[in-house]
């Protein structure tokens, strides 16, 4: 089934959900939207990234594909909803940032396969709809979980629409993702939080940011994303985040107790050691995108 055949539902027109539609206007037959926010509606049907609103009920029965782009506290109910409600093959896939919590609630669902876990590894700080880009997606990487309880023909349809928005998928279980994004996505911008409130002091606002140094600005960028976004996906993630957070807490002392020493040795062993970790990462960052090039090439 091609993309260009397919009537498309979004639930949730926030940032990805109207970054989804975008991306996929003029590539799907058709794209639907929903959202509890009228402001977030308008918005999507003005900048021409959905071709109508429909009501739940309605985008469950019109839409041979549906996307959940909710806030993670919501995503398992509304599933569940729509499959209940559909009359057909319907395909529904999520773009939360936590999986397990979610695949143990739809577990026993009678329609379990033709829901496909997934978490696009993309976004940026801003809030709803006008933050929303056709091109988030592009060269990023999109994890598919738990894809033995899918069946494959939703498994290849989803994978397609990934494509079609230009992204690449891997394939990992829900708990290994939560484990993984813990550290990689959630740790960071927790980080982020705590950087900007340890510099908050409103004395001495003005004569300590209008001279901060490009480092904090680019450690607290993410202290800009929604509070109602990340704290349900802390609550979700919660086991994983605090393993992350003690692991911070432990280098930090590390640093704390090099420093109190005067152990310059100690710092440089750290310092160094971080080195090497960000080379690694961007070695492996960089040669994704160039598998990602190539294979949209071919």
């Amino acid at each position: 089934m091609k993309t260009s055949s397919l009537t498309i539902g979004i639930v949730g027109l926030g940032q990805l959900g109207a970054s989804i539609a975008a991306g996929l206007k003029g590539q799907a037959k058709r794209i639907l939207g929903f959202d509890l926010n009228p402001e977030h509606v308008n918005f999507c049907i003005n900048s021409y990234f959905i071709d109508s609103y429909v009501n739940l009920d309605e985008i469950s029965t019109r839409s041979d594909i549906v996307i959940v782009a909710t806030p993670v506290n919501h995503i398992s109910s509304i599933v569940s909803k729509l499959l209940y409600r559909s009359k057909k093959e319907l395909v529904v896939f999520d773009v939360g940032s936590t999986k397990e919590q979610i695949c143990n609630e739809l577990s026993n669902h009678p329609k379990r396969k033709q829901y496909v876990a997934t978490h696009p590894m993309a976004g940026n700080t801003g809030h709803g709809p006008s933050s929303a880009s056709r091109t988030l997606f592009h060269n990023k990487m999109v994890y598919i979980c738990d894809e033995h309880k899918s069946d494959s023909r939703a498994i290849n349809i989803v994978a397609q629409i990934w494509d079609t928005l230009g992204a690449s998928v891997r394939f990992i279980s829900s708990k290994e993702h939560d484990h993984t994004v813990a550290f990689t996505s959630h740790l960071p911008q927790l980080v982020s939080y705590a950087m900007a409130n340890s510099a908050a002091c409103p004395e001495t606002y003005n004569d300590a940011f209008s001279c901060a140094s490009s480092g904090f600005d680019s450690t607290t960028r993410l202290a800009k994303s929604s509070p109602s976004m990340w704290i349900p996906i802390v609550m979700q993630n919660q086991k994983n985040i605090l393993s992350a957070l003690s692991e911070m807490q432990h280098q930090l002392k590390q640093i704390e107790t090099a420093i109190r020493h005067n152990d310059e040795e100690a710092l440089k062993l750290l310092f160094e050691n971080a080195n090497q970790v960000r080379k690694i990462f961007e070695s492996i960052n960089q040669n994704s995108k160039t598998q990602s090039h190539e294979m949209q090439r071919f």
